[in-house]
């Protein structure tokens, strides 16, 4: 066997810390595999000890970063065992804090700065049930440090302000006039139609939710039998809607029965399947490129798609505990937030360009490129 060198050590320690560095530093500790730590641990604990026998005063740098390092290891390792078998509320505390800021990320997407006459009041619920229902769970969790005093407070200021604009919609709507009904009811039809297509159409069955094909059936029965009490008999909308109606009626049933049928790590592939496919979208279509330029509203169904699949992947795993799956929610969470992130800057970007075109501004600068990550897939 060659005799270790100080070139040799720190080239092996450097690529270990490399490793460390993606796939635990700063990663939600309670989703951490920590027979993957062990590993790194061990082949750290070697290295320090090769680095003892190394002479002179490089040797001597070089076995203090190697030594660091192996305690910074070790500290981390106790703490995610402690993350995952004495305080288990991390766990809860970190999936409602994801939710909310789902929850709220697509109130920025869909609601903020939109007039009120064309949002979907049925997608607001179930925002504001998501704050509602995480709210008092994590006041009731509030001793423990991971919940910030000022987050909750934040939280119940958004929880009331998304009543109060609740509020709002429905007073303009029983207040605004039948033809202002009629496009406002049309408006919410989009809405389904649209959370269709991007949920359902085309998708394999078992990454679908048969919850929200049922809520998005329920608010397009709703909207269209108000439809029929105010549009003529010859309208050509009521059809197409109800048409829909029944495709979807008939879909609930197989997708229960897809569901039912296939075997865990066959779902965990297919949602991770689902999951590259949104990664290639954003590195095709938004990776490099001018934001002024990029399409909002295809982002935004990203997003939407992506969240549902987090949320999938959330559920997949508290009823299976599926090793693939496991390994990947952690990257679509990330994903997601950054997808989120750069929805937001583009929307800055164009609100600039459009506020300084008159005076011929300058395009601003291109959404960043995001390293292609390649979650995990199926075994052989």
């Amino acid at each position: 066997m060659a005799k270790a060198t100080l070139a040799s050590i720190r080239t092996l320690s450097d690529k270990l810390h490399n490793r460390w560095t993606r796939e635990f530093a700063g990663k939600p500790r309670h989703t951490r595999d920590l027979a993957e730590l062990e590993k790194i641990l061990e082949k750290a604990a070697v290295l320090a000890k090769k680095a003892k026998g190394i002479p002179g005063e490089k040797g001597d740098a070089l076995e203090k970063v190697v030594v660091e390092r192996l305690q910074l290891y070790r500290a981390e390792r106790d703490a995610i065992a402690e993350a995952q078998f004495d305080r288990p509320e991390i766990a809860e505390i970190h999936a409602l804090g994801l939710a909310v800021d789902r929850a709220l990320a697509t109130w920025r997407r869909h609601y903020a700065g939109r007039d009120r006459r064309t949002r979907d009041l049925w997608r607001l619920d179930a925002i504001i049930g998501t704050l509602a229902q995480a709210l008092p769970r994590l006041e009731a969790l509030a001793e423990h440090p991971e919940v910030k005093k000022d987050s909750l407070d934040s939280l119940r200021g958004q929880l009331e302000l998304l009543k109060d604009e609740r509020g709002e919609i429905d007073k303009l709507r029983r207040t605004a006039e039948p033809a202002v009904k009629v496009n406002a009811l049309l408006a919410e039809a989009q809405s389904a139609l649209d959370q269709y297509r991007v949920h359902f159409a085309g998708q394999p069955r078992p990454t679908c939710a048969p919850a929200r094909l049922r809520r998005i059936i329920a608010m397009l029965e709703a909207i269209t039998a108000e439809l029929a009490t105010l549009t003529p008999d010859d309208d050509k909308n009521l059809p197409v809607l109800l048409k829909s109606l029944e495709l979807w009626r008939a879909e609930v049933p197989e997708l229960d029965k897809a569901i039912a049928n296939v075997a865990p790590r066959d779902v965990s592939n297919q949602l991770g399947l689902v999951a590259n496919q949104l990664f290639q979208v954003y590195q095709r279509e938004y990776a490099g490129q001018a934001r002024v330029t990029r399409n909002l509203q295809r982002l935004s169904e990203v997003c939407d798609r992506l969240a549902e699949i987090a949320e999938l992947m959330a559920r997949h795993d508290a009823a299976h505990a599926e090793p693939v799956n496991r390994k990947n929610m952690p990257v679509v969470d990330e994903r997601l937030r950054r997808y989120e992130a750069e929805w937001t800057e583009i929307a800055k970007a164009k609100a600039q360009a459009q506020a300084q075109a008159p005076q011929g501004a300058g395009t601003p600068g291109p959404a960043a490129a995001l390293p292609g990550i390649s979650i995990a897939k199926k075994e052989p």
